[in-house]
């Protein structure tokens, strides 16, 4: 799959490696900017997550349209979140 990192809003990665999402995801932080990632591989099917190491992390989807926007998961670890992004990144349907 195509797909581009969006980091906090500014940065975009195209085709992110497990790297650049591990770093991604530890970077994150929400004292200091708008702790979020948009991977996906177009502006309306995408995953998401928001959160920091401290807080933890909130895990959504959204397919196509904003009616089909979903939180998939709260409390996450970066430990889930990594390898959930890695997958979809690479078009795993697991």
């Amino acid at each position: 799959m195509n797909c581009a990192l969006e980091v906090c809003g500014s940065t975009k990665i195209q085709n992110p490696s497990e790297s650049d999402i591990r770093q991604a995801v530890s970077a994150l932080d929400t004292k200091h900017n708008d702790a979020f990632l948009i991977l996906g591989p177009t502006n309306m099917t995408y995953s998401q997550v928001t959160g920091d190491l401290k807080v933890g992390f909130e895990l959504g989807h959204q397919e196509l349209t904003l009616k089909n926007h979903f939180r998939a998961k709260r409390d996450c670890t970066a430990d889930e979140i990594v390898p959930a992004f890695v997958e979809y990144s690479i078009g795993s349907k697991d």
